[in-house]
């Protein structure tokens, strides 16, 4: 490597960790002396989901993260995204050794919450890793760590957008849009942003006017200005969601309830009141001006209930499968969906790695290979292959290597008695075939092979 890609090589690297480092309070240098001597020791239990090249990258960082803080790790990975019964038994495993911390990929909401909750009581920190978790664990967890799943699939469905149009695709008569979704509890939300996000921009195509959603709204709530909170740029997504999160989220919540409330009550008393003032009011009583307002107001609510009415028959271009735990699940369900000649889908969104290669499988025996957009998630060597001959448009990538180590990171700081953000969106990427050989996005795919390539 020359000495010019040698420096971009290290700026990104550099930039990556120093990242990680500034949300955990740390300031990143690394440790010095032999292991143990930074006040680690100990035990930190790490659990994931199953045997799949993101767990492995999740594995090496949090493995480098123990290493340089001086703690043994003990690693487990289940047997299926299902699987939350070997889980179990490796929390039980680390309560007997008197691990010092778990750091855990549920694969369950609340199938873990017997045992978890046994883990905190014996004194030993948990941090999730990347995975939901019942709401009633929240103030029992040291912190949670993952990209949002939300925005990954807004995301995807912004690139998939990019992708079809590229094709020469028009969205204003997009085809039909499936969606192959993984079992776990984390592909609910990836589905829900990328069905909110292609909605959005195929009404828009259409000239149908689709409100704007404030980000800041917490914020807002709390009685902010709706904007940005101070030194946080726009492109800081995680960090305005987290001050946002942490500024506004009790008043916002009660803001919320109060709103709620008052539209329950206004939708059951609206239509008595309409009549009550269609009795009682007077038209020749009223100004011009007030004649004028009412015109305006039944102009918009006519426009509104209209808007709603395109965007609910956009939503019926949406198709998903049942979801799919296997690769041989997804490619059945995707043949399905597909027919013989594609039976008109124009995109297609997978939601994990098995998913994504099912599709992809399905989408090539059918011969239909560059004719349908598809979108997918992690970036497993194979659907790395997939993308370099044209099968797969992209990929979102999550990041995992970071998720490991700031998941040991946080444990560390929490068993020496300090403390973390409760919560940390790690951020996604997505990777096509026009970035993913550019140093920045090697560094992602490859972390392991940084240092050989120093």
């Amino acid at each position: 490597m020359n000495k010019k890609k040698r420096s971009t090589f290290k700026s990104a690297a550099a930039g990556l960790l120093a990242a990680a480092m500034l949300v955990t309070g740390g300031c990143g240098q690394k440790q010095t002396g032999p292991p143990g001597s930074q006040g680690g020791g100990g035990t930190i239990a790490v659990i994931t989901k199953q045997q799949l090249s993101f767990w492995d990258d999740v594995k090496k960082g949090a493995q480098d993260a123990c290493d340089e803080f001086g703690y043994d790790m003990v690693y487990t990975v289940a047997d299926g995204d299902n699987d939350y019964v070997t889980q179990i038994a490796a929390i039980n495993d680390a309560i007997n050794k008197k691990a010092k911390a778990i750091v855990i990929a549920p694969n369950s909401e609340k199938d873990l919450n017997e045992a978890l909750t046994k883990a905190i009581d014996s004194g030993i920190k948990v941090v999730v890793i990347n995975s939901e978790i019942d709401a009633s664990m929240n103030e029992l967890l040291a912190s949670r760590i993952g990209s949002s799943e939300s925005d990954g699939g807004t995301v995807a469905a912004k690139n998939a957008i990019a992708a079809y149009k590229n094709k020469g695709g028009d969205l204003a008569n997009v085809g039909k849009i499936g969606i192959i979704g993984h079992t776990a509890g984390t592909a609910e939300n990836r589905i829900n942003g990328f069905i909110t996000r292609m909605t959005n921009k195929i009404a828009e195509a259409n000239g149908i006017e689709v409100p704007e959603e404030n980000p800041y709204a917490a914020l807002a709530a709390a009685g902010g200005q709706g904007g940005p909170p101070a030194g946080v740029q726009g492109g800081d997504a995680a960090a305005a969601a987290q001050a946002g999160a942490q500024a506004g989220a009790q008043a916002g919540a009660q803001a919320a309830q109060a709103g709620a409330q008052a539209a329950q009550a206004g939708a059951q008393g609206a239509q008595g009141a309409q009549g009550e003032q269609a009795a009682d009011v007077n038209e020749e009583d009223l100004t011009e001006l007030e004649k004028a307002e009412r015109v305006v107001a039944q102009h918009e609510a006519e426009v509104k209930a209209e808007g709603e009415r395109k965007l609910a028959q956009i939503k019926k271009n949406f198709v998903q499968t049942d979801r799919c735990s296997r690769v041989d699940e997804a490619k059945e369900a995707a043949k399905k969906l597909l027919g013989t000649d594609g039976n008109g889908f124009s995109i297609l969104f997978a939601t994990n790695t098995n998913t994504t290669l099912g599709v992809c499988a399905a989408v090539e025996e059918l011969g239909l290979s560059g004719k349908i957009t598809i979108v997918g998630y992690n970036s497993d060597e194979e659907e790395l292959t997939y993308i370099r001959r044209g099968v797969l448009d992209g990929v979102i990538l999550q990041n995992p290597y970071i998720i490991g180590y700031v998941g040991v990171r946080y444990a560390k700081q929490h068993v020496q008695g300090g403390g973390t953000a409760p919560q940390l969106d790690t951020g996604v990427t997505f990777v096509n075939a026009g970035n993913m050989n550019e140093d920045y996005i090697q560094l992602l795919l490859y972390p392991d092979k940084y240092s050989e390539k120093l």
